[in-house]
């Protein structure tokens, strides 16, 4: 008797384990579903999978960064001190202040070149916002008379009315400012893990690259339109060409050295570890 019980026990592990490890024609197009959760330059990220061969493998999702806030104090123009007369005082610098704000949707195709290895080639997109960093003022410095009429003078002292170039407020005064790239990321890459574990759980890990173009600075900018003849107020790129300013002071050389580098990286780098948990 308990031998017999012995091999029932036996073959009914063994029965078990049989159905909680799939095997390599157990894929088929969406007969099975995972959840993952991620973490990585991506930030953190929520994702669904199902298998559409043995070989191929969809993957959708979402991840976001933690918002975060930096602030930076910016010297103001000397040349029209009337523009930052506020609250009965001259202002002299203006505190900027710039937030995180990092969110993607992504939809990613896997293929598997050995059907025994957990070795992949993915390719797809992230899909979101297209503007990674907002900036704006922390306090008031714009006497409201001059509000969208003047701002921070990008041009050095003395530039002709044709050189002049300045990053005015909104119609309330305040700095509107955006790093942008592209909404649409082309993605590609590598990783090991399959989409949907072969066991109940496992986990993945990914390294590649989204496309996500040249990297720009826009805010309402005012300069002379030489075929308007006149001065027009544009939300737009910020040339870093026309900072002439830099020569002469500190924080706008750091500012047109910012953009040359922001201009050059258009890759952004993708590494996560993903833990997966099959869900039948």
């Amino acid at each position: 008797m308990k031998k017999l019980l012995l091999i029932c026990a036996t073959a009914l592990f063994g029965f078990s384990q049989a159905h909680a490890q799939l095997q390599e024609d157990d894929y088929e197009i969406l007969n099975h579903v995972s959840l993952g959760v991620s973490a990585g330059t991506t930030g953190i990220g929520f994702e669904v999978a199902a298998p559409i061969t043995d070989q191929f493998a969809v993957r959708a999702g979402y991840s976001f960064m933690p918002k975060f806030k930096y602030s930076q104090k910016l010297t103001l123009d000397k040349g029209d001190l009337a523009a930052f007369y506020v609250n009965g005082q001259y202002v002299h610098e203006v505190e900027l202040e710039g937030k995180l704000n990092i969110g993607n949707f992504s939809l990613l195709f896997d293929w598997y070149p050995w059907k025994n290895s957990s070795f992949r080639v993915t390719a797809g997109a992230y899909i979101g916002k297209s503007a990674l960093v907002t900036v704006t003022n922390k306090e008031p410095f714009m006497n409201p008379e001059y509000a969208g009429k003047a701002g921070i003078d990008l041009s050095k002292t003395g530039s002709s009315v044709m050189e002049k170039y300045t990053i005015v407020s909104d119609a309330q005064g305040n700095i509107d400012a955006k790093v942008k790239v592209n909404g649409f990321k082309p993605y590609i890459g590598i990783g090991f893990g399959r989409a949907v574990p072969r066991n109940r759980v496992g986990v993945q890990f990914d390294l590649g690259v989204q496309f996500w173009g040249k990297p720009e600075l826009q805010t309402n900018v005012m300069y002379y339109d030489g075929e308007l003849g006149d001065f027009v107020t544009r939300y737009e790129k910020v040339e870093k060409g026309r900072i002439t300013r830099s020569h002469e002071d500190k924080d706008y050389k750091d500012l047109r050295n910012a953009l040359k580098t922001a201009e050059a990286i258009t890759v952004y780098p993708v590494m996560t570890v993903r833990f997966v948990g099959r869900i039948f």
